[in-house]
């Protein structure tokens, strides 16, 4: 940007040393703020614009503005050019060193002043004797007479640079090292204006670093918000607080020790970055326990760079979120914010994490009381159970079963209840356990249905209903009753399907409703299935699978050596397929039962 002759030398900024980039979120992070300030290159850099314009005076052979960093005393050049090596090397020596009052530097000379300081030639100037000294200490002694000789003719005007608070910021010098065309007096006051213009830079500059900062710090803040609570599996939580934490604040090595509930004792959750051991980075353990018991950050220095901050969420405490920076900068205060903010995301996610546990525990809890772990063992029928909650649910509303009645009869049902989830889990609990509870002393499937929803028609929540076929085998015939649920199949050994008549009323929408009993009489070979909604309204691009879909794949897979268990996954795996491998909508389950061929065992 400031071109213009190829022989002059530019410095920009004075950076940090920099380290082996071990990691990758270090790396992003500076790429990302790289870009944003690229993006505004022209406004991120004014102080170059400015000293860009003075190349094209006739008579300035070099501009440089210079600060005195807080606390240590040093002279550096934030910015400048210089038009050839050698009056690079007379001014750095001349300007690059310590900062001292007593001095007579030009430095010096122009912040204790009021006025802008001119110098018509240097080495006559009164500190001129003292800026040769420099020059032959700090320039190596092959070309230390070399730069003296491009310094020694040079005139000078320095002037104070200020905030817009009036606060002395530093000095803008310019140079012309030609005997013949020197600075004059009266170019004094146009670097003034420069230097005025420069602190306005400056600060402008500062301001727009200062901003691609905070919008970098948000925008990590933003994605780690976003990486955190979209999990709710502890480990994987655990893990993204980590990998986060390396990126908000620059560091190596992070670690999240997790509290053991009811004790003080840690324990390690998830680590993320270089290949470290704490304890022999010099961590000690009292450290961790101290952000345990006082609940506040800690930072150490004292051997590795760290940082400690506890995760918690009200009075809710998981656990200790550590940093490490390997042979690096201490973490700031502001280091210690953002892993704060970022150890309460973490916490906030953790705590779903965990509740959602337990309610993933409870529903499989309620499921387990009532889906038979295995088919059950019923004289003269083969059974075949499915139960598939909807993908990523632990339990569904879904109710089915098969259970031996005190007379011998063996009584079956297949039900469903509206939504998902551990609430879902409940009431098809209640509902399966009220329908098996009335079938223990009552021979009538409808008045067994009838009696359900009358125990159900209170108990439930009033958006919420519960549909079911309940039936009792007995030798070579059913009897059951249909409370507003799909049909049960019916295929018969020659291959003909059938559905099986009925319906009524939901369970839960009438106090006392009333249930009409059918009877079907079974050959040998026959089979009849029951199934919730989550086969027949599987979807693939807004098209349901249907009822009808289903029924000729129960055809299909049904044939000689089939077994009911064989079929039902059979039939699963091809609905499954149909939706393009994606997990069902809903939940689904299924009952089959086949009478066994006269002769089979």
């Amino acid at each position: 940007m400031l071109a213009k002759n190829s022989d002059r030398t530019y410095v920009g900024p004075r950076a940090m040393g920099t380290k082996d980039a071990i990691t990758w979120a270090r790396e992003e992070r500076e790429v990302a703020l790289v870009n944003a300030r690229s993006a505004r290159r022209s406004e991120a850099e004014p102080l170059d614009v400015l000293l860009g314009h003075m190349e094209s005076h006739p008579r300035v052979c070099a501009a440089a503005f210079l600060v005195v960093e807080p606390g240590r005393g040093r002279v550096e050049t934030a910015t400048g050019w210089f038009e050839s090596p050698a009056l690079r090397d007379g001014l750095e020596a001349a300007l690059d060193r310590p900062f001292g009052h007593s001095r007579s530097g030009l430095l010096e000379a122009t912040l204790e002043s009021d006025a802008p300081l001119y110098v018509g030639h240097l080495e006559s100037w009164e500190g001129g004797a003292e800026i040769r000294e420099h020059v032959h200490a700090g320039v190596p002694s092959s070309r230390a007479a070399q730069a003296w000789e491009a310094l020694r003719h040079a005139s000078v005007i320095g002037c104070v640079v200020r905030t817009s608070a009036n606060e002395r910021m530093g000095v803008l010098l310019v140079t012309s090292s030609a005997p013949e065309s020197p600075l004059l007096r009266s170019d004094v006051a146009t670097v003034k204006v420069l230097a005025d213009l420069a602190g306005l830079a400056k600060e402008r500059s500062e301001l727009l670093t200062a901003e691609a900062f905070r919008a970098q710090e948000e925008l990590l803040l933003k994605r780690a918000a976003e990486s955190t609570s979209g999990s709710l599996e502890m480990a994987e939580v655990q893990q993204r607080v980590v990998e986060n934490a390396l990126r908000l604040v620059d560091a190596d090595y992070s670690l999240l020790s997790r509290l053991r509930p009811g004790t003080e004792v840690l324990t390690t959750g998830a680590h993320a970055g270089a290949a470290v051991n704490f304890e022999a980075a010099g961590v000690d353990g009292e450290v961790l326990a101290e952000v345990v018991r006082t609940r506040r950050p800690v930072t150490d220095s004292a051997t590795t760079p760290c940082g400690h901050v506890p995760v918690e969420l009200g009075p809710r405490l998981f656990g200790v979120l550590s940093v490490m920076r390997l042979h690096g900068k201490p973490f700031s205060g502001r280091d210690i914010e953002l892993l704060g903010t970022l150890a309460r995301m973490g916490a906030a996610a953790m705590a779903n994490a965990t509740d959602f546990e337990r309610e993933r525990r409870v529903a499989r809890a309620l499921t387990s009381a009532f889906v038979p772990s295995a088919p059950l063992d019923i004289p003269d029928y083969e059974v075949g159970l499915l139960y598939e909650p909807a993908e990523h649910q632990p339990a569904g509303g879904d109710l089915f079963g098969a259970w031996t009645l005190p007379g011998g009869d063996v009584a079956v049902v297949v039900g469903d209840v509206a939504g998902k989830g551990p609430e879902t889990a409940a009431l098809s609990a209640m509902a399966r356990f009220f329908i098996e509870a009335r079938s223990w002393d009552c021979s009538s499937p409808a008045e067994v249905l009838a009696q359900a929803a009358t125990m159900l028609h209170d108990r439930l929540p009033r958006d919420t209903f519960v549909t079911a076929v309940f039936g009792v085998f007995s030798e070579n015939t059913i009897r059951y009753a249909n409370a507003g649920h799909l049909p049960a199949m019916v295929l018969s050994q020659r291959g003909e399907i059938r559905e099986a008549p009925g319906h009524g009323l939901p369970l839960g929408v009438e106090e006392s409703p009333s249930y009409r009993e059918h009877e079907l009489s079974l050959e040998p070979g026959d089979l009849v299935m029951g199934v919730t909604d989550g086969l027949p309204e599987a979807r693939r691009q807004g098209e349901l699978y249907g009822y009808e879909r289903l029924k000729e794949t129960v055809r299909e897979a049904t044939g000689p050596g089939v077994s009911p268990q064989e079929l039902l996954r059979t039939v699963y795996e091809t609905v499954r397929a149909w939706a393009d491998g994606n997990g069902l909508s809903d939940d689904a389950a299924a009952l089959v039962l086949r009478r066994r061929p006269s002769g089979a065992t």
